[in-house]
């Protein structure tokens, strides 16, 4: 990895990743002496022989203004694009075929200035090194601006590009090189109803119901509910030893790996703000200090207990378990939302579908791990007793036998269902709710109360779609599985576990997390602030613009 064409190190390190910044792997085989006014500019390095912009940006953020600066540049070549939708909900932009040389044209202008690629049919080739035609004889391929983080560990290519297509009108039928979310490839030019829609801050042509919503789409607000407690706060430390000499806890429910912290939080929010962008709000359900770098934002509230607690009486707590059972009562939360500890995180572009089907039903996932049998037991974990209270209730209630463990990931949820909930249990929640610290009567609403309860109910159903990842992080292969993670970012979520029964150094287990996160997570969330005070930058700009401008 190097900037422009001297040599010098730009960046810290090879990125990791997986995705290819060129279609599926595909490297250019055009001289890099084509590239020199591209290489001249300071925001732009060598990744793997290839010019890159580096820019702190999401994957939504670059393929949005890779779509911009294309329409723009179609326009200033009086070319007018039409927007559409591929099935799999991505952007696309079809033009005449007659206006094909001058499209192309454009780009390579454009390309004096900007590393634009092209990737077709398996391959990928950079306009401006070699190549005066990179598409080709090929109707369609996919255009973009290979980006990298300034870390150097995150990199985005052909899976967030922009296909352009070549659309061939004869006589009185229009034949498109792909069918798309609307239409078939061959379309009767009778049947092409035009229209535009504002997006991005600009009005696009499209064509009637192109962007309506499909029977398949969420389409309702979602919200996201992180628990969180600052482990490292001396006052919380006191309090917690303070109170927790009047109580007798569970297996592991003592140790303090069930609070201690690394900044996880930080990270946590940066994947909502990466890869699930589509998330309204942000609640972090704590009594701890908002932490340091976290400055107003519209999207993130800190919700204290007393905020949402119906019963204040046995406040503060120390118990995730209470937590859990009254987050239905945050006000102003959304109907439909999510809930995850502090330590789970998206690992790739997520849709809301993964988590909720069209009718607002519920798609949670199970874990392989079963409950085990046997009655609750103070010796017991926290956990471990909450699920075989969730187990006689259940099985009280519907006649069914509960056996799994619900997988260490975000978990939708529907607060009117939580109501229901409690309505249906009163005194469990109430129970659970004024227990202070966990204990061998508390139940756990949001594993796994709540999910078997609504699939019961017809409001949930079990999902093996999500690809996710639990790694244990105290344990020796918890090393490798997390340097494993980065290098292959393969998994819709993961969580890393902060264990109770260490293997391996804490310094070594603490360095190998936060290369981990900061690799994986570089890309800074506008409600960040800087060490030095300042507010992080919303989002880059730098291909928004209009062209010449």
């Amino acid at each position: 990895m190097r900037r422009g064409t001297s040599g010098r190190s730009a960046l810290a390190g090879q990125a990791h990743t997986r995705e290819s910044t060129l279609a599926h792997g595909a490297a250019s085989d055009a001289p890099t002496a084509g590239w020199a006014p591209v290489l001249e500019r300071d925001d732009v390095v060598l990744v793997g022989g290839v010019p890159h912009l580096v820019a702190e940006v999401t994957p939504q953020q670059a393929e949005t203004d890779d779509l911009l600066r294309l329409a723009a540049l179609l326009e200033a070549a009086d070319i007018e694009p039409i927007l559409l939708r591929r099935a799999s909900g991505r952007p696309a932009l079809a033009v005449d075929a007659g206006a094909r040389k001058r499209a192309i044209a454009a780009l390579r202008a454009d390309a004096a200035s900007e590393p634009w690629v092209v990737g077709r049919a398996g391959r990928a080739r950079v306009f401006g090194a070699g190549s005066n035609n990179p598409f080709g004889r090929d109707e369609s391929a996919t255009v973009y601006r290979p980006r990298v983080s300034p870390s150097g560990t995150l990199r985005l290519g052909a899976s967030h590009g922009i296909r352009l297509e070549f659309w061939r009108w004869d006589g009185d039928v229009v034949t498109a090189p792909h069918a798309n979310a609307l239409t078939r490839r061959v379309i009767a030019t009778d049947d092409l109803n035009f229209t535009t829609i504002d997006l991005h801050g600009k009005q696009w042509r499209t064509l009637d119901g192109m962007f309506s919503p499909g029977p398949s789409e969420f389409t309702h607000d979602v919200d996201i509910v992180f628990s969180w407690v600052d482990g490292s706060s001396s006052d919380f430390q006191r309090e917690r030893a303070r109170r927790m000499s009047r109580y007798v806890v569970g297996d592991g429910d003592e140790h303090s790996a069930r609070f201690r912290h690394l900044d996880e939080i930080r990270y946590a929010l940066r994947s909502v703000n990466q890869y699930a962008p589509w998330i309204r709000r942000i609640f972090i359900a704590t009594d701890s200090p908002a932490p340091w770098w976290l400055t107003e934002h519209p999207k993130v509230t800190i919700v204290r207990s007393e905020e949402f607690f119906a019963d204040q009486a046995s406040l503060p707590t120390h118990n995730s378990h209470a937590v859990e059972a009254q987050l239905h009562r945050i006000e102003g939360l959304a109907e439909h939302f999510l809930y995850a500890n502090d330590d789970m995180f998206f690992g790739r572009p997520v849709r809301p579908e993964l988590f909720f089907t069209a009718a607002g039903i519920s798609r949670f996932v199970e874990s392989n791990v079963r409950i085990g049998i046997g009655a609750t037991d103070h010796q017991r974990s926290g956990h471990d007793n909450a699920a075989r209270i969730n187990r006689a209730l259940l099985e009280e209630r519907f006649g069914r036998v509960i056996a799994r463990d619900l997988e260490h990931c975000a978990a939708p949820l529907r607060r009117s269902v939580m109501y229901e909930l409690e309505e249906a249990f009163p005194e469990d929640f109430a129970r659970t709710a004024a227990a202070t610290f966990r204990s061998a009567t508390d139940i756990s609403v949001t594993n796994s109360l709540y999910h078997y309860y609504a699939l019961m109910t017809g409001r949930a159903v079990t999902t093996r779609e999500p690809r996710t990842r639990y790694i244990q992080t105290t344990l020796q292969p918890g090393i490798r599985q997390m340097e494993r993670l980065l290098a292959r970012r393969d998994v819709d979520m993961f969580c890393l576990n902060d264990g109770s029964r260490p293997e391996v150094p804490e310094a070594l287990r603490e360095r190998v997390l936060r290369d981990t996160l900061e690799g994986y997570f570089p890309i800074r969330a506008p409600w960040e602030v800087t060490a030095s005070g300042e507010p992080v930058s919303g989002r880059s700009e730098e291909a928004s613009s209009a062209v010449g401008s």
